[in-house]
């Protein structure tokens, strides 16, 4: 039932944090899900708590043959998706001249190319039907600037130039684009990385889902270009 009434919602980086909490408000709302990610156990376990409708696919958003595999399966079942969630995304902290070039590149091929390219393989299907919704996911480090973190906001203001860009392409286009920009969020993001970090101070997890939830249900009239969620007490 939830498949005739609602189309497919795609979205990477599905087994955890900020993906795994969109996909399971979007599953809420009747939207069958494609989730994507590197490892097959967590997005099932996410796909069996949205209620089983939809399909894991084990997906590496730096790999090209990877997305074209995942795109064939999602567009085979589903046709042309709805709604495309690339929240795939990974982080490390540390001067610039510290950094290992592998870890830069790391966070430039996921954050930046990777949603990228997993946008533009399904923005033709897209745009052929005249619908669809594209909501990135940004960061107060896609406009400003934090010691330590100079890859990771590289990654972030570049995806910020990319969708500037995509919005003005997509003009009349009848595709969306709603970027979503949460400030310290309370995910497994930060377990892997160094200092102290008070989860209770951060925005929940939650609320992330709700905000694109909320962009959807708006009047179609207006569109909202943009949703900025911080901690209540201020940034961390």
């Amino acid at each position: 039932m939830h498949e005739e009434r609602r189309g497919v919602a795609v979205v990477s980086g599905a087994g955890s944090g900020i993906g795994r909490e969109i996909a399971l408000r979007l599953a809420r709302r009747g939207h069958p899900l494609a989730l994507l990610g590197r490892r097959l156990e967590p997005l099932e376990g996410v796909l069996a708590e949205a209620g089983g409708v939809g399909i894991a696919l084990v997906c590496d958003v730096r790999a090209e043959e990877d997305i074209a595999e995942a795109v064939s399966a999602v567009e085979e079942r589903w046709g042309a998706a709805s709604i495309v969630v690339p929240a795939a995304g990974v982080a490390a902290i540390g001067p610039l001249d510290e950094m290992a070039a592998a870890s830069f590149r790391e966070m430039i091929d996921t954050n930046l190319t990777g949603a990228a390219l997993l946008i533009a393989s399904l923005l033709g299907a897209m745009k052929q039907g005249g619908s669809g919704w594209i909501f990135p996911i940004l960061s107060p480090a896609a406009r400003r600037g934090f010691p330590g973190w100079s890859a990771y906001c590289a990654s972030k203001w570049g995806l910020a130039g990319l969708v500037a860009a995509l919005r003005e392409e997509l003009a009349g286009s009848g595709v969306r684009i709603t970027s979503i920009y949460p400030g310290a969020t309370a995910t497994p993001l930060w377990n892997g990385l160094p200092g102290t970090w008070d989860r209770a101070r951060m925005v929940p997890v939650a609320e992330v889902g709700r905000a694109v939830v909320a962009a959807l249900d708006g009047d179609p009239a207006a569109l909202v270009e943009e949703i900025h969620l911080g901690p209540a007490g201020g940034a961390l």
